[in-house]
């Protein structure tokens, strides 16, 4: 799973957005890694997607270096979720399965496992009912739900969520959080989140402040640090619901 020895990195010379970042993250652990705006969890999961290569440190998975795996075995067992996911104008099936082919008994299990599956069989088709124009006849949390069963259904050994639950109702984002403790220990969960609700009950959650780890802990370690990154983080969005 992946590790991080002294990762730093700047998109350009002299500009350095993360700082000598070291992280160890077990298989089958729930990690969130939540920051203010600017504090380069972005970044990390940009470098964890390859989107860039690291010129200090090293992020590795299983004690290989990240850059070492091929392309086919890193699409095998990375799964991404985005915060804005792209649906196709075609069936439900057609959205989770993206071409693998895959038999219907593990299209459904991965709906399931989203918590997508009762809201599918609820359509007019079930899972061959067409979603539309970019999803247009499912709500933004329903979209998301379909994202994940999409990821799932690749069976990815490390699942990355992107903000991915941003822009939904809190009515889904519940469902999310039940999914996310259901999948712990099946599979590696690394999720950026702006909102803390959707990692509380992580097993360990890493706060970035100006690209460097100033706290990590679980959800209740770290609302005992008084005046701590975390735990203003924390109450200023619970004040805000």
């Amino acid at each position: 799973m992946p590790h991080h020895r002294k990762l730093s990195f700047g998109y350009s010379p002299g500009q350095q957005v993360l700082h000598d970042l070291s992280l160890d993250i077990g298989q089958g652990d729930f990690v969130g890694i939540v920051g203010h705006t600017g504090s380069g969890k972005s970044t990390l999961l940009s470098l964890m997607l390859r989107y860039y290569s690291s010129p200090q440190g090293s992020i590795e998975i299983n004690g290989q270096a990240l850059d070492s795996i091929d392309n086919e075995h890193f699409r095998a067992d990375v799964g991404l979720v985005p915060q804005d996911p792209f649906l196709l104008a075609a069936s439900a099936r057609e959205n989770i399965d993206m071409g693998r082919g895959l038999p219907q008994h593990e299209i459904e299990a991965a709906a399931r496992a989203a918590h997508a599956h009762d809201f599918i069989t609820d359509l007019e088709q079930g899972y061959e009912t067409s979603l539309g124009e970019a999803g247009g006849r499912l709500s933004t949390g329903q979209k998301q739900l379909i994202a994940i069963a999409r990821a799932l259904a690749g069976k990815p050994r490390i699942l990355l969520l992107d903000e991915a639950t941003s822009h939904i109702d809190s009515q889904t984002e519940q469902i999310v959080q039940v999914a996310l403790n259901e999948l712990r220990g099946q599979v590696t969960i690394i999720a950026i989140a702006h909102r803390l609700s959707t990692i509380r009950d992580a097993d360990r959650i890493v706060v970035l402040n100006h690209g460097r780890i100033s706290e990590s802990g679980s959800h209740d370690e770290l609302m005992r640090i008084d005046g701590g990154l975390y735990q203003r983080l924390y109450l200023l969005q619970q004040l805000a619901v």
